[in-house]
């Protein structure tokens, strides 16, 4: 629909507002721009200079997990809050490059922590880590970085497609990534029994219905059954509300070491 002026004066005070309120808006996004690549470049700084993870800078700061992980994997365009940004500061200071330097290496050390019993389930699966004796040394992943990872060994047969018998498997947990699985993910999925924990590995199928399968992977026949879950809510470890259901899908699998 077009605008009859009644003047040029008119016409000439409408292009010049609309002006303005366009170079408003561009400054706007400019400064918004600049303000997520400083903090962006500054928590950077402090992941260097500490050995941190996204993760652990945000929780160490009483930050959301979340929040930190997905502004710096650039799943958020929004600037970190101010009140999140002073949290960070008044952990780790404006000038993270004067704290002890850890020099990041391209290979990293990570415990073995535990067993997952691939089909069955595996009691005691974490041991405490004064009794870790076991490490595995590996390359960076860049779709997790500065995410923890930790090692388990698979024994048992029912993954033995894909995991034989000995083989050791690195995960991270979903927690820390801030996302649910998806269909086609191997994880780890620890039930609660008596108020113990036990874990399995098993590829996991979100069904039309809503329902979870959880597969094993194995060539011998009585290893074919799915273990079936009402829906992913009742199996999530996200958020991390101290709630424990009877099944928790805790960690994806990430990477896999085996003898050929």
């Amino acid at each position: 629909m077009s605008i009859l002026y009644h003047s040029k004066e008119h016409f000439l005070r409408d292009t010049v507002s609309a002006g303005m309120c366009e170079n408003a808006y561009m400054k706007n996004l400019y400064i918004q721009d600049e303000l997520r690549s400083r903090q962006q470049a500054w928590i950077e700084r402090i992941r260097e200079a500490t050995g941190k993870s996204y993760t652990e800078i945000a929780r160490e700061s009483g930050c959301a997990a979340s929040t930190v992980y997905r502004f710096m994997n650039g799943q958020s365009q929004h600037c970190l809050s101010a009140a999140t940004e002073a949290k960070i500061r008044a952990k780790f200071g404006d000038s993270p490059e004067k704290i002890n330097a850890v020099i990041p290496a391209s290979v990293t050390t990570i415990p073995v922590v535990g067993i997952v019993q691939a089909g069955l389930w595996q009691a005691d699966y974490v041991r405490p880590f004064e009794a870790v004796d076991e490490f595995v040394n590996v390359g960076p992943d860049p779709r997790f970085p500065g995410i923890k990872r930790c090692a388990f060994k698979v024994i048992g047969d029912s993954m033995n497609l894909l995991y034989p018998s000995g083989t050791t498997i690195i995960a991270v947990s979903f927690y820390d990534i801030a996302r649910p699985p998806k269909t086609g993910e191997k994880v780890i999925v620890v039930r609660t029994v008596d108020g113990f924990e036990e874990a399995t590995v098993k590829e996991i199928e979100i069904m039309h219905d809503g329902r979870v399968a959880l597969w094993p992977r194995s060539n011998k026949p009585e290893f074919s059954q799915a273990v079936i879950l009402p829906s992913l809510r009742d199996a999530s470890d996200i958020p991390d509300d101290g709630c424990h259901p009877e099944y928790r899908i805790a960690g994806l699998v990430t990477q896999s070491i085996r003898l050929e």
